[in-house]
């Protein structure tokens, strides 16, 4: 269980280097919270999780995120992740966390 589930605040992602935060409940993906953030995250698969555009680095809070599922898994070594790397649209925030993308 993570710190904020006991703690009954909601997680807080940050984007780096726009300055722009937003609280969110748990279990949303980071492109939702991104999209409700007004941050711009690539994405060409509408989320089905084959274009590996969304793919953010997680800077703070990686233990703060779903596991990857089998399908993420396959993206990110198809599309060549580094390991503090996570598809936006298919993981999962279950804490606090910070993310940055060499675009922004």
């Amino acid at each position: 269980m993570s710190v904020s589930s006991v703690s009954g605040k909601m997680p807080n992602v940050e984007f780096v280097p726009l300055g722009r935060a937003k609280e969110v409940k748990q279990g949303v993906t980071i492109i939702s919270a991104a999209n409700r953030a007004g941050v711009p995250i690539g994405q060409s698969c509408n989320g089905d999780g084959i274009c590996g555009w969304c793919k953010v680095k997680v800077l703070r809070g990686m233990e703060n995120l779903s596991p990857p599922t089998a399908l993420e898994l396959r993206l990110m070594a198809a599309c060549a992740f580094a390991p503090d790397e996570r598809a936006a649209c298919l993981t999962k925030i279950a804490g606090d966390i910070t993310v940055t993308t060499g675009y922004w």
